[in-house]
């Protein structure tokens, strides 16, 4: 009977021995719950940062749009300025002299005449070939312009690349005719196609090399000098030290001068001349 007990008790203690290990295993080993509210949370703070930068990519193409636009505008100011370049720097020369220069002074540009081309010894079929040309291309600069500032897409782009080419290659009375008959052209059109010395700078190249007064600039290193852009760009050539001819018309007489290149320190204005006078 004692031994049925202490088996009985036995068998009771190996049960309470497994029924509490039991329970401490299912402590550790027991799945942990999911937290919802954590998952939810996280969902949100990535959907927030989605939404985030989402909005930050599309306020930068909105403000590469907006640079672009500004950068065009500013093409399109630059080439009015370049269109402009002989009437500003021959309103800053009489301004120099200290004159109020007529609209014939300011050397601005006239409008290609076909009665004029023809006086100046253009063929009339030449004639019109070369307005017709220029007048296409010079719609065509304006057109793009437009274009470009309505911002039309998707060839806003493709409008830039194609005024940029024209800018580039723009179709000018003096390319087509050459600077002989354009001299001519200019002269029976009534507008300014040479340089005159109003001064000469004391102790310049200018006054050594032997300029005075009222000499007409007829070239310079063999290339035709038409007005005072030609003159600057002339004189920007070459290298510092070595010289160039000047051809002037001095009282009716052709001379030739020898120049340093460089700065000549002459003050010049603009004049009619006759080609005949000289050629």
């Amino acid at each position: 009977m004692l031994s049925v007990v202490k088996s009985s008790l036995t068998i009771l203690l190996i049960a309470l021995l497994f029924g509490y290990l039991g329970g401490i295993s299912s402590q550790f080993f027991q799945p942990r719950p999911i937290r919802t509210e954590h998952i939810q949370a996280q969902h949100s703070t990535d959907a927030s940062d989605s939404h985030d930068a989402h909005y930050e990519t599309n306020d930068m193409i909105s403000r590469i749009s907006q640079l672009q636009q500004k950068i065009d505008k500013l093409e399109i100011r630059l080439n009015e300025i370049r269109q402009n370049q002989l009437d500003v720097l021959a309103t800053a020369e009489h301004m120099t002299k200290g004159s109020t220069p007529t609209s014939q002074q300011r050397g601005r540009p006239s409008p290609p005449s076909r009665a004029k081309l023809i006086d100046a010894g253009i063929d009339p079929n030449v004639a019109d070939d070369i307005l017709r040309r220029i007048n296409q291309q010079y719609y065509r600069r304006l057109e793009l312009q437009n274009l470009i500032q309505r911002g039309i897409s998707p060839g806003t782009q493709q409008y830039r690349e194609e005024l940029r080419e024209l800018n580039r290659n723009i179709i000018s009375l003096r390319s087509e005719l050459g600077d002989d008959r354009f001299d001519k052209y200019l002269f029976v059109s009534g507008q300014n196609n040479r340089m005159k010395v109003a001064s000469v700078i004391n102790g310049s190249p200018a006054e050594s090399s032997g300029f005075q007064e009222g000499d007409a600039i007829l070239s310079y290193d063999n290339k035709e000098i038409l007005n005072l852009s030609d003159m600057r760009k002339a004189t920007l050539t070459g290298e510092i030290g070595q010289f160039a001819t000047v051809g002037i018309l001095r009282d009716g007489m052709p001379m030739s001068l020898t120049v340093p290149r460089g700065t000549l320190g002459l003050q010049l204005e603009a004049m009619q001349l006759d080609p005949a006078s000289y050629q």
